[in-house]
């Protein structure tokens, strides 16, 4: 599913605790990785030579790293904004997915916190995994990684992109067997108030029985009233999921994905790994 991945890095110590999210990367099928540093541009002459030079030690030893644990691994360092180069190097790769932090500094400062992850979902059209890297005392970084694929959460609001969203769903329990919970948020005023309650439970549970046969360990269905952002998020938190399923542009719960509050609420304030799954265009 997730064979070949681009991999945002800034060469900081919070892009090396991002790298080893390939331990658990590889339970999704990943078997290659473009390991992606974007610089910034600069008309000086002489300045894209000096920067390749400075990155290279740091970028060699990321690759080191990941070729130790069976990856094929090519580097790119295109020079120019980071949204519109890891846009460009995943088009040139024709990568599955894309992953990118949400602490450090550089590119991965701004992940899910500025305009950098805004622009990247804004424009992808290939599913983005933002992964959490915890930043500790003294300086040192930890990624949220670990066991990612055990317990998920997935949001639907029962559109054409939520459903997209479920089919990758579907593979990665093929390939881990997890647990997931399906939850459907009911907004007042939303776009599907005018199904009644019994209506939606009974969408749920189809929802549920389909995952359920593709071998997940457990499916459980919930249906909640409130905030979409904020359940979305509180939820999460206190289910303790590791990872968040979430489709693009849809209706309801997740209208603006991509596009407006919802995503940036989710990517700025959900402390679990979050995977989003853009809208066909």
């Amino acid at each position: 599913m997730f064979r070949k991945m681009l991999v945002c890095t800034d060469l900081s110590p919070a892009s090396d605790a991002l790298i080893k999210c390939v331990e658990e990367l590889r339970n999704v099928g990943m078997e290659e990785v473009v390991l992606t540093h974007v610089r910034f541009m600069s008309t000086a002459p002489g300045v894209e030579e000096i920067l390749s030079e400075e990155s290279s030690p740091a970028l060699q030893g990321q690759r080191s790293y990941l070729e130790e644990r069976g990856m094929r691994v090519s580097v790119e360092m295109p020079c120019g904004l980071p949204s519109q180069g890891i846009v460009d190097v995943a088009e040139k790769h024709d990568v599955s997915a894309i992953l990118i932090g949400s602490h450090g500094k550089g590119i991965l400062q701004s992940a899910a916190l500025g305009s950098v992850s805004a622009q990247l979902l804004h424009q992808m059209r290939r599913p983005v995994l933002l992964a959490r890297i915890a930043l500790l005392e003294g300086g040192e970084c930890e990624s949220v990684c670990s066991r990612m694929f055990r317990r998920l959460l997935f949001p639907t609001d029962f559109s054409e992109t939520a459903e997209r969203a479920m089919e990758y769903l579907g593979r990665i329990i093929k390939g881990t067997r997890c647990s997931v919970t399906v939850m459907h948020v009911r907004e007042q005023g939303g776009a599907d108030q005018q199904d009644s309650e019994e209506d939606v439970r009974f969408l749920l549970e189809a929802k549920a029985r389909r995952l359920r046969m593709q071998g997940a360990t457990e499916v459980i269905p919930l249906l909640v009233h409130g905030s979409p952002a904020g359940e979305i998020v509180e939820r999460a938190a206190r289910g303790g999921f590791s990872l968040i399923v979430m489709g693009g542009q849809g209706k309801g719960i997740i209208e603006e994905l991509f596009l407006g509050s919802v995503a940036n609420q989710v990517a700025r304030r959900a402390e679990t790994p979050v995977l989003f799954i853009p809208a066909l265009r």
